[in-house]
This record gives C-alpha cells, sequence and structure tokens, in this order.
C-alpha cells in the first residue's frame, strides 16, 4: 500500500509538473505571436516634399542642434504637441511646462517608457509635475507588447506582474521587483516629436537619441531628420493610438487634420518596428554594382539584414559598416562580414564608441535612399518586439539634406579606427550573440 501511495505522488507531481511547463509555454509563444497593440508596425504611404521642407540635423555640424531644434518647435505651439521619449530630458520637461504655462488651453502629449530611472528612465517626480501641470502623461504599458525574452517574460507574467507595479516606485531606488521587470528586455525605443507650428502648418523631429542625454563618452553624436509637412499626421496618429493603450486619460486629441498633397522631389515615409526591416530588406536587396551602402548603427545583430549584406556585397556593390565595438554581438557580425564577404566591404569601429547614430543610406547614381531613426539593426527592435520609430526619404543626392547626411557619414568613417583594431572573433563570442539573437536572451 504505502508503495502504491508513493507511486500516485509521483504521478500526481509529475503530472503537475508537464502541466506547469505546458502553461508556460503557451504563454511563451502565445507572447510573441498575440495581434500587435494599436498604432506599431506603421507604414505611411509616401508623401512628397520640398527640399526646404527636410533637414538632416546632428550636434556638431548643423547651425541648430536637436534639442535647439525640439524645444523650437514646443515653442511656437499653439493647438498640439507630441514627445515621445526615453528619458525625457530636463531641458524639455521645463520647456513644456513652460509653454503649458503661457497656453493653458495647448494639448500636450507626453509617452514615455515605464522603466525604472535608476536603469535610464524619467525620474517619476518630473512625470508627476508634468502631470500636475495638465500635461497628458503616458506611460508605455510595455506588457502589452510581444515579449523579446519569451524564456523569461512567461515565467514573469504568470509568477510576478501580477503583483509588479512599474508606476510606484520609489524615486531613484533600485528595487528588486524593477530588477527583475529590467529581464523582460522590454522597451520603448522611439524619439519622436510631432507639433503645429501656430500656422496651420505641422512639423516632425524623428531622432535616434533621446535629446539632451550624452552618452557614456560625455558626446551625443546624435543625428535627427526635422520635416514639415502632411507625414506629421501619420506620427502623431500612430503616437496617439500608442497613448490610448497606455493610458486611461479622457484628454487624449484627435489626430492632427489632413493636410494638402505636397509638391517636391523628395519622398518620405514613416515607419516603425517591424515596417523598418521590411524597408530595410527591400532596399538592400535592390542594389548592385554601380550602387552603394553605408551602415552607422549602435548594434547590427538582425540574420536577415546581415545576410542581406553579405548578398548586396557579393552582387558588387560597395559596403562601408561603422559598429560600435563595444558591443559582442559587433564583434561577431564584424569578424563574419570580413571572413566572408567576397565583395567590397569595409568594417570600422566607430570614433567615439557608444556614438548613438543610426542611419542606412544607399547611393543609386544621382539617387539617395535614407533610412533614419531609433531602431538598431536588431531583432527587438525590427522584429515588432520594442517600439522604434524611423523615416525613410528618396531624395536626389544633391539635395540639400541628401548632401548633409553624406557628409556626416563621410566624417565619421575618416574618423573611424580600422577593423583590425578591438576585434575579438572567437567562437564564443560568435555562438553566444547567434544565441541571443535567436532567443531573446542576454548572454
Amino acid at each position: 500500500m504505502a508503495n502504491a501511495g508513493r507511486s500516485r505522488s509521483k504521478h500526481r507531481v509529475a503530472v503537475i509538473f508537464v502541466c506547469v511547463i505546458l502553461v508556460w509555454l503557451g504563454c511563451g509563444f502565445w507572447n510573441i505571436v498575440k495581434p500587435l497593440p494599436a498604432g506599431t508596425r506603421v507604414t505611411s504611404l509616401p508623401v512628397r516634399l520640398a527640399e526646404s521642407q527636410v533637414a538632416f540635423v546632428d550636434d556638431v555640424q548643423s547651425r541648430v542642434n536637436l534639442l535647439q531644434c525640439a524645444l523650437t518647435l514646443i515653442d511656437h505651439a499653439e493647438q498640439l504637441v507630441i514627445v515621445d521619449q526615453s528619458p525625457l530630458s530636463h531641458g524639455v520637461a521645463q520647456r513644456l511646462l513652460a509653454r503649458k504655462r503661457q497656453r493653458p488651453n495647448l494639448k500636450i502629449v507626453l509617452i514615455t517608457d515605464s522603466r525604472n530611472e535608476v536603469y535610464g528612465g524619467t525620474p517619476v517626480k518630473s512625470l508627476n509635475s508634468l502631470e500636475q501641470s495638465g500635461i497628458i502623461v503616458a506611460r508605455t504599458r510595455l506588457e502589452r507588447l510581444r515579449d523579446s525574452n519569451p524564456l523569461y517574460s512567461s515565467f514573469y507574467r504568470l509568477a510576478i506582474a501580477w503583483w509588479d507595479d512599474p508606476f510606484a516606485e520609489s524615486t531613484g531606488t533600485a528595487s528588486l521587483a524593477s530588477e527583475l521587470r529590467r529581464f523582460n528586455l522590454k522597451s520603448n525605443e522611439r524619439q519622436l516629436l510631432v507639433a503645429d507650428d501656430g500656422n496651420g502648418g505641422w512639423s516632425s523631429l524623428v531622432m535616434s537619441a533621446p535629446l539632451g542625454t550624452p552618452s557614456v563618452t560625455g558626446e551625443s553624436g546624435d543625428v535627427g531628420l526635422a520635416i514639415r509637412g502632411q507625414l506629421a499626421r501619420e506620427i502623431a496618429t500612430s503616437e496617439i493610438r500608442i497613448a490610448t493603450w497606455s493610458t486611461d486619460d479622457d484628454r487624449l486629441p484627435p489626430p492632427p487634420p489632413l493636410l494638402a498633397p505636397g509638391i517636391g522631389t523628395i519622398d518620405a515615409r514613416f515607419l516603425s518596428e517591424g515596417a523598418i526591416h521590411t524597408s530595410l530588406l527591400e532596399a538592400i536587396a535592390g542594389v548592385s554594382g554601380d550602387d552603394a551602402v553605408d551602415v552607422m548603427v549602435g548594434r547590427l545583430a538582425d540574420r536577415q539584414i546581415v545576410d542581406a549584406l553579405i548578398d548586396a556585397a557579393a552582387r558588387g556593390a560597395r559596403l562601408r559598416i561603422l559598429l560600435d565595438p563595444g558591443s559582442s554581438a559587433n564583434q561577431a557580425v564584424a569578424a563574419e562580414l570580413q571572413r566572408d564577404v567576397t565583395g567590397i566591404l569595409e568594417v570600422r569601429w566607430l570614433e567615439p564608441p557608444a556614438n548613438r547614430s543610426r542611419l542606412v543610406m544607399v547611393r543609386h547614381r544621382n539617387d539617395l535612399w535614407l533610412n533614419l531613426g531609433s531602431a538598431n539593426l536588431t531583432r527587438r527592435d525590427l522584429g515588432d518586439l520594442n517600439l522604434a520609430a524611423n523615416l525613410e526619404l528618396r531624395m536626389p543626392a544633391r539635395a540639400t539634406a541628401a548632401r548633409a547626411a553624406s557628409d556626416y557619414f563621410e566624417r565619421a568613417w575618416s574618423h573611424a579606427r580600422v577593423y583590425t583594431t578591438n576585434v575579438d572573433d572567437s567562437e564564443t563570442v560568435y555562438w553566444r550573440y547567434r544565441i541571443s539573437e535567436a532567443t531573446g536572451m542576454e548572454l
């Protein structure tokens, strides 16, 4: 009898264990295939812009840097300002407060990441001050996104999420809950601003990194695109939809009205998340021996992008790739490209490291295709997992914005270090990168 009881007990334990594993795996599977929330994976229709409506802005050579550009847009707004930034810089927060005091009826919507400020989030005190002034603050509900680290996040959702409130934390304190939340590897990486100009027009600013937040080297190295015209409506519509599922505030405004079609030589599109991935693959697949591809990103890891670059080089296109040497994924990919590519491809290391510019350019004779924004070339940013936003421009190579972007890359290339320095091409680094990229785990 005793043996029979022990056998039944072991059987029950085994059944319970199998059920737990199935629930864990089922939760993980659902949260990598579930429908995307509204406002994500956006591919806008092309908008025609004049050269005067587009400006490439960098924090080194431009007469007006990104922060000054953003503050100017806020100062001129009379109807609506939408800011999506994580973390929100002190300067932008203060200017939003000042403009709200000057124009009490001005609608201001801030969308920001809910990460703990110890890990790079906006201080809770700052967000509370903005809310008290009448500004709508939408803390992105990251749990509604798909999971980039599903093996861990399914456990987190089942065992921790029900008692963890990311919006009730002590200022400046790293708690156990915030540390556990951080391992989900979920974030809102969009860095953009939309505002009316006070005269019936609309302007947008899409950037590679948060405004006014220097990198670990003390230099920003950030770039962005400032545009005027119809595309602001597409960006604002996406942002308002994200704010709608991130907050219960019923004061959210409608998107800007439709504007008259533009006339010019530049075609522009707003892209987000997986739509950026599709755009990049299509552009790289279209290059041939007469074309050139320039890549400048903090992290290059997405396998489809890497394979597309290898194929482009094999077709005879000239490739120049600038990467941050501090990333183990970059080390592995750089070694693979240098080893396997037979065409004209050169890799260099960004100087300073941690330069946060994220852009890809394709030159077709007299035309330039530019994709710029907050997305790194990784599964997390391009796989409909985290939030990211870019602008795509197709323009004559002689256009002012095209020449400014090209000059910016040439300066960075001339200051970059050659690939033979800071190299780790070991098998261990390579396979750790491949497993991390495939599973979403940080190894």
